[in-house]
């Protein structure tokens, strides 16, 4: 064996090993998934902290743009002119309005603060679109309390895009900046789907220029950093109403949001935060059922947000139905509430029914009380020339959602 230059190397003795069992092979095979596996899921969570890091701002905060000239706080806490404000853009919402009405009248008609003797009594002030809104629901609006302040309508920026028709016509909100042109010193908005449950005067006082209660989310965004626009309390301003214009086309916010994270996105580094009980989102009871039990039962509570769910449709009507302003109109609305109330106290298995009754209360209690004013509105607009002409002229959709939305409606047609 010299020939190859190599000494030979003799077999071992005894047996050749035996081949590993099966069962052997088995299990180290599934350790090698097993590694395998858990390399993905090391990876994969590596790469989405990277992402969640990296990704989009999760607050108008994270992504702050630049749109005021100053960094404005402090404003006069004894203003001599004060409004609570609402807002009406169809028909559709006449019911929960005049329910909102009512509650105000029931807590702010015939008596002063007497935590706050030195302020005005508020007026209470319903800005409408005039072309949308027919004149049996002004008159019934009248008939609860509210002044009506006729607006234009404020189309959303980028014609619309990204934005639900529900949201449409929100944009409108923002000539609340407006109402210094009437004196308005200082005001607080509320919603047509907010309950007044009890005196809210210490707003008035409060020496900022803009407030207003954090939201909450049923999702995982929960408690959130941004502020819900259901309820605002603010210093009227033109200046800041053509800046909040002016900038609308060129921020960069969710547009499915709407005003809401517009209004977030230009306060968003000085709005003041104020308590949920000035906001009591439903929400919250879902989220945190021993913190509503808290200001529920604490008499806490300020003003109540419907916003899930509602005791009353939300929805713009199919296009081409009235929209409102008769007698058989404002008898549907009244059954189809009547109905939408008994399903809200059976949503989350009942779990509203108290907060659904406490709205179902003040309805009938308007219904009761204003039962004289709200017939003679029906007597003086039946059968006049104003219904007449709203019933017959212009297009469908016109005749639904008024000629403004009629116009965002195209937009989205598909």
């Amino acid at each position: 064996m010299s020939r190859y230059n190599f000494k030979y190397l003799p077999l071992p003795t005894g047996d050749w090993p035996s081949p590993p069992s099966s069962w052997r092979i088995d299990v180290r095979s599934r350790q090698t998934w097993l590694y395998l596996a858990l390399s993905v899921v090391g990876i994969a969570n590596v790469f989405l902290g990277w992402k969640w890091w990296h990704g989009l701002p999760l607050t108008p905060l994270d992504s702050y743009q630049i749109l005021k000239d100053d960094f404005r706080l402090a404003c006069p806490t004894n203003p001599n002119s004060t409004a609570i404000v609402t807002t009406l853009y169809n028909d559709l919402y006449t019911l929960p309005v005049l329910t909102l009405g009512y509650s105000l009248s029931t807590h702010y008609d015939n008596t002063t603060s007497s935590e706050y003797p030195s302020l005005p009594t508020p007026r209470r002030l319903l800005l409408y679109i005039p072309h949308r809104i027919s004149p049996l629901t002004l008159c019934l609006a009248r008939a609860v309390g509210w002044e009506p302040h006729p607006v234009d309508f404020i189309a959303p920026p980028h014609n619309g895009e990204g934005i639900g028709l529900r949201f449409g016509d929100q944009y409108t909100k923002l000539s609340l900046w407006t109402l210094d042109q009437i004196g308005i010193q200082k005001l607080v908005y509320l919603d047509g789907d907010t309950l007044v449950r009890r005196r809210f005067d210490e707003l008035f006082a409060l020496p900022f220029d803009f407030a207003a209660v954090p939201d909450i989310w049923e999702n995982e965004r929960g408690f959130a950093l941004g502020f819900n626009a259901g309820v605002l309390l603010l210093r009227p301003s033109t200046a800041v109403f053509e800046n909040l214009l002016a900038h609308m086309e060129d921020a960069v916010y969710p547009p499915g949001e709407a005003e809401q994270a517009y209004l977030n996105l230009y306060f968003g580094a000085e709005a003041v935060r104020l308590p949920y009980i000035y906001n009591a989102n439903l929400v919250a009871k879902i989220r945190s059922p021993k913190l509503w039990n808290f200001m529920s039962r604490s008499d806490a509570l300020r003003i109540v947000h419907y916003t899930t769910p509602k005791p009353f449709p939300f929805y713009a009507p199919p296009v081409g139905t009235e929209n409102g302003g008769t007698r058989e109109w404002l008898q549907k609305a009244r059954e189809t509430v009547r109905r939408q109330v008994q399903k809200a106290k059976k949503a989350k298995g009942g779990l509203f029914r108290e907060e659904i009754g406490w709205w179902e209360d003040a309805w009938r209690g308007m219904e009761r009380d204003r039962s004289e004013e709200m017939e003679k509105c029906k007597r003086e607009v039946a059968g006049g020339e104003h219904t007449s002409a709203r019933r017959h002229a212009g297009s469908s959709m016109s005749r639904s959602w008024g000629p403004d939305l009629a116009e965002f409606a195209k937009l989205h047609v598909v």
